[in-house]
C-alpha cells in the first residue's frame, strides 16, 4: 500500500515540476510580449505626433497656395489695365494716322491749286519736301500700330494663362495624376503616395486608387509634401485592401475640363480704313509759257496716288 502511495507522490512531484516549468516559460513569454508591446505604443505616439507636426505644415502651404492665388489674380488685373491703356493708345495712334491722311489731302488740294507758273517750281519744290515728311510721319505711324497690335495679342495671351491657372487653383483641378502607393498604414486609415508638389500636385485634389483597370478605393490629400503626399483612406471596394504599388490617379471630379475656360475679352479687330479720295485735276500748264522748261501741253501731268492706295498697309 505505502508502495504505491510514494509512486503517486513520485508521479505528483513530476507533474508539478513540469507544470511549473511550463508556466515559468509562459511568463517570460508573456513579459517579453509586455515590452515589445510598450515599445510599439512609444513607436506609434511618436508617429502620431509627426502626422500631426505634418498637418500643420500642410496648413501652413494651404494658406501659401492660396496667397499665391491672390497674387496671380493681382497681376490680371495689372495685365487687364495695361490692356486698357494700349487700346486708349491704338486711339490715339488712330487719329494721328487720320491727321496725317488730312494734311496729305490738303497737300494734294494745293498742288492742284496752284496756278501761277513763276512760282510752280517753288512750289513744287516744298510740297515734294512735305510730301517726303509726311511719307515719314506715315510709316512711323504704321510700325507702332503694329507693334501696339502685338502687344495687344500678346496681352491677351498672357492675361488668357493667368485665368486659366488662377481658376485650376480655385476649383482644385489639374490634368493628370500618375503615382503610386509607397507605404499603407491600415490601421491609422492613411497611406503615403510618391508624388508630390514637386511633381504639380494640387493639394485639392480627389484621388483614385486602381489595380490594374479595376478602381478599389479612393484617398484624399492631407499632408502635401515636395516630394509625397500623406492621404487619408475615404473609401474601399468590398473585400479591398490597399497594397504598396497600387496605382494613383485623378479622380473625374477633378480633372480639368478646357471646355470650362474662362472667356477672355478681345478687342475686334479695327476694320481697314476707306481709300483715299481722289485728288483733282492739276490744271493744264501753257505750252507758249513755260520759262522753267516744265513743258506745255505734251508734258505728262503729275502723277496722282492710285485710289485704292493705302499708305499703312492694311
Amino acid at each position: 500500500m505505502w508502495k504505491s502511495l510514494i509512486t503517486i507522490s513520485i508521479i505528483f512531484g513530476i507533474l508539478a515540476g513540469w507544470l511549473r516549468y511550463q508556466t515559468t516559460t509562459d511568463l517570460k513569454h508573456e513579459r517579453a510580449a509586455l515590452i515589445d508591446s510598450t515599445n510599439n505604443l512609444g513607436l506609434a505616439k511618436s508617429y502620431q505626433k509627426e502626422v500631426q507636426d505634418k498637418n500643420e505644415e500642410h496648413v501652413e502651404t494651404t494658406a501659401s497656395t492660396t496667397d499665391e492665388a491672390d497674387t496671380q489674380e493681382t497681376e490680371e488685373a495689372s495685365k487687364v489695365k495695361e490692356k486698357g491703356e494700349k487700346v486708349s493708345n491704338k486711339a490715339g495712334l488712330e487719329a494721328a494716322k487720320a491727321d496725317v491722311e488730312a494734311k496729305l489731302t490738303k497737300l494734294e488740294r494745293e498742288l492742284a491749286e496752284i496756278g501761277e507758273i513763276e512760282d510752280l517750281v517753288e512750289k513744287s519744290q516744298n510740297l515734294q519736301a512735305e510730301m517726303a515728311s509726311v511719307q515719314q510721319e506715315i510709316a512711323i505711324t504704321k510700325e507702332n500700330y503694329k507693334n501696339m497690335i502685338a502687344k495687344r495679342e500678346n496681352t491677351d495671351k498672357q492675361i488668357t494663362a493667368l485665368r486659366d491657372k488662377v481658376s485650376r487653383q480655385r476649383a482644385g483641378q489639374m490634368i493628370e495624376v500618375n503615382a503610386k502607393i509607397a507605404q499603407t498604414f491600415d490601421n491609422w486609415g492613411f497611406v503615403v503616395i510618391d508624388k508630390g508638389g514637386n511633381q504639380g500636385i494640387n493639394a485639392r485634389v480627389k484621388l483614385d486608387v486602381k489595380r490594374g483597370d479595376k478602381l478599389i478605393g479612393r484617398i484624399n490629400i492631407t499632408n502635401l509634401e515636395p516630394n509625397v503626399c500623406v492621404c487619408d483612406v475615404l473609401s474601399l471596394s468590398e473585400g479591398e485592401k490597399l497594397a504598396i504599388g497600387d496605382s494613383v490617379v485623378l479622380s473625374a471630379e477633378s480633372k480639368w475640363d478646357p471646355s470650362k475656360k474662362p472667356v477672355v475679352e478681345t478687342i475686334p479687330t479695327p476694320a481697314a480704313p476707306a481709300a483715299a479720295p481722289e485728288k483733282p485735276a492739276a490744271p493744264a500748264e501753257k505750252a507758249d509759257d513755260d520759262p522753267f522748261g516744265l513743258g506745255g501741253d505734251d508734258a505728262p501731268a503729275p502723277e496722282k496716288p492710285a485710289e485704292t492706295e493705302d499708305p499703312f498697309g492694311l
